[in-house]
């Protein structure tokens, strides 16, 4: 029994901050129901300490008057604190306004009692109601700031020390908004502005980047809020250099737009992520490009169910079409994205056709031509994971290829008026078969039209999106949450990089433009270092990143292996093939010309392929499509599986 309650923490704060605790997690309903009976006891315990003090006796609780004026203090006071909303907020969010309510109603309690006291003839004396006001007003108001200070006393142990970073209305905004939360302390303000550094808003000073960085440690900063509307490059790296150094929570405020269009808080944030630090400034999509091939229209879209298809699938949704034919392979993905439109309610005006077929399949496909009058195709169902078809390099040209050939002459046959092809970067001096299949392509609909075709085939070629179905971004992140290692094929390898949506925007403006005699090229930006890649989605983890294969790490470390690099993988990607890209109406959007095909040697190349093919013969598919590349793999050191069983056989 000794050691049970030697076990036991009787100290008279433990008590007092677990009843707090508890006070403050019942719910809303019993709290307003506790402040009202407050309330009522602190009416009437100041109204008899006010008859004390008069009287110095307790003669007056012998006599009814005293309860009549009770009775009128406790039925004027407690509507009124209702009305002006004093229990709408429990003591740990009392304010100076607070007290205003308190005082005021504490005044109007007052004056009742003294028109009680005149106009029902009590035997009361009139400096009663004066010091109960006194006592009334001081009472309630220390009460609840007390336990607000106690409030925040147990807050302080799981607040966030906060730093905000930028000076502008935003800023001043959020720290209005914060200043009154318990959960945040806000530590310093940064600015770039050197007139305004070393000047103190609301006791907070304004500090330079780097002086403010120095003091994050004996701070005890653990989150950095960002406010500014222009986010610089300089700026991103310079959050990216805190980062590495210390354990710093990085979040971003609500836009202007946001707040005003979305139901958002200036004091409700979102974490940083990759598309902040690696991103750019975004370009406002050109509602003319964006609606010509698609309002009022039949639109196809191949490969509907993948990460460009299905963001292309939305974005086409939100421009009036009169119909949006979903084509995938994939049963489950067309499922998934169909589930999103009924989900966002976005197919109550649309026609949305949903099917499952491939588009290697001919006679579906000219079935699709010849059931709708279709008016735009969307043709992004390729095979496009580099190493995967690097092992399946047939299947890799039936689709890729011969899918592409089957929509576009079943396209110009049906009338269609638009086909756009979803390339890649990977087309420009292929080194693996996916990008050679990707470059026959473009040749495809480079060459079949002719002057007698209404068609309008556009070629938009652009690099990686990050966190597209099987690029890197996923892999990493899914690393990086089982705490490692990193692999990396190279140090040096570098990609292009785009959002899924401004890829999807860009391609769909890049369709509707007059130009058509080229390539489009997107403009990607610089290409990025994948080391550099790896080791900021590290950071943003909370983790320091490490060039070892060494397990010996610190708990807030995470190895970075590098791998080698895969069959058919490049150092670096390539746009096009000739470095003068020539400028759109758009700023995103550029256009190559390139060498086209002759049909006649393009329907030469299509039955070598063909023939290659059907005979599973692969060693004449690789001399043909060497002819595209000549610095493919080369088919001994293939990894298809099947040329070593054809071998065998």
């Amino acid at each position: 029994m000794f050691n049970l309650l030697s076990s036991i923490n009787f100290s008279k704060f433990t008590i007092l901050n677990a009843f707090i605790i508890w006070l403050f997690n019942l719910e809303r309903w019993k709290k307003r129901l506790i402040q009202i009976i407050f309330d009522v006891l602190a009416v009437i315990i100041s109204m008899l300490l006010a008859f004390y003090i008069r009287f110095d006796t307790i003669d007056f609780l012998y006599k009814f008057d005293t309860y009549i004026s009770l009775l009128i203090a406790v039925f004027i006071i407690i509507p009124f604190f209702i009305t002006r909303g004093l229990y709408k907020t429990f003591t740990r969010r009392v304010s100076i306004e607070v007290a205003n309510s308190i005082i005021l109603g504490s005044i109007i309690s007052c004056l009742f009692l003294l028109m009680g006291i005149l106009l029902l003839e009590l035997e009361i004396p009139r400096s009663v109601p004066m010091i109960y006001l006194i006592i009334l007003c001081n009472f309630t108001t220390s009460i609840r700031f007390f336990v607000r200070a106690i409030g925040r006393d147990i807050d302080q142990k799981i607040r966030k020390n906060i730093t905000i970073y930028g000076l502008g209305a935003s800023g001043i905004e959020l720290l209005d908004a914060l200043i009154p939360n318990p959960n945040y302390k806000i530590c310093q303000f940064i600015d770039d502005n050197p007139e305004i550094q070393g000047q103190i808003v609301e006791g907070i000073p304004i500090e330079s980047f780097k002086n403010a960085k120095k003091k994050f440690k004996t701070l005890e900063i653990d989150t950095l809020l960002i406010t500014m509307s222009s986010g610089a490059e300089t700026i991103r790296q310079r959050l990216l250099d805190t980062l590495s150094e210390y354990k710093i929570d990085i979040k971003i405020i609500p836009s202007i737009k946001t707040l005003i269009e979305d139901d958002y808080r200036i004091d409700q944030f979102r974490n940083l992520n990759i598309e902040d630090l690696l991103g750019r400034k975004p370009v406002i999509p050109d509602s003319k490009l964006m609606a010509q091939n698609i309002s009022n229209k039949t639109v196809l879209v191949t490969g509907a169910g993948g990460s460009i298809g299905s963001e292309l699938c939305r974005q086409i949704s939100q421009w009036s079409p009169k119909k949006i034919i979903l084509l995938d392979v994939s049963e489950f993905a067309i499922y998934k994205l169909m589930s999103q439109f009924e989900k966002q309610k976005l197919n109550l005006k649309i026609d949305i056709v949903p099917l499952v077929g491939s588009v290697q399949d001919n006679n579906f496909i000219k079935k699709i031509m010849m059931s709708f009058d279709i008016d735009t195709i969307y043709h992004a169902a390729a095979y496009k994971h580099v190493p995967l078809m690097e092992k399946n390099v047939m299947q890799c040209v039936a689709n890729n290829i011969f899918g592409t050939l089957n929509v576009a002459k079943n396209a110009i046959s049906a009338g269609v008026n638009n086909f756009i092809l979803v390339s890649t970067d990977k087309a420009v001096n292929p080194t693996n078969f996916m990008g050679v299949s990707k470059r026959i392509a473009e040749i495809i609909c480079q060459t079949l039209p002719t002057k007698k075709s209404k068609i309008c085939f556009s070629v938009v070629r652009f690099g990686n999106v990050l966190g597209s179905s099987g690029s890197v971004v996923p892999l990493f992140t899914d690393q990086i949450n089982k705490g490692g290692p990193i692999t990396l094929t190279h140090p040096e390898v570098t990609r292009y990089f785009m959002t899924i949506p401004e890829a999807a925007q860009l391609l769909i403006q890049a369709g509707s433009m007059e130009q058509h005699e080229g390539v489009f090229v997107l403009d990607m930006g610089k290409p990025i270092k994948i080391r550099d890649l790896v080791e900021k989605m590290a950071v943003l983890a909370g983790l320091k990143p490490i060039m070892t294969d060494h397990k010996n790490l610190k708990n807030d470390e995470i190895a970075i292996s590098v791998t080698g690099l895969r069959a058919g993988e490049k150092l670096y990607e390539e746009l096009s093939y000739d470095a003068n890209l020539k400028g759109t109406n758009h700023p995103r959007i550029m256009i190559t010309k390139e060498t086209v095909m002759t049909i006649e040697r393009l329907n030469v190349l299509l039955e070598r392929i063909n023939s290659a093919y059907n005979n599973n013969n692969y060693t004449e598919l690789f001399e043909v499509m060497s002819s595209i590349s000549h610095t493919i793999t080369n088919i001994k050191e293939s990894e298809d599986p099947f040329i070593y069983l054809n071998k065998k056989v």
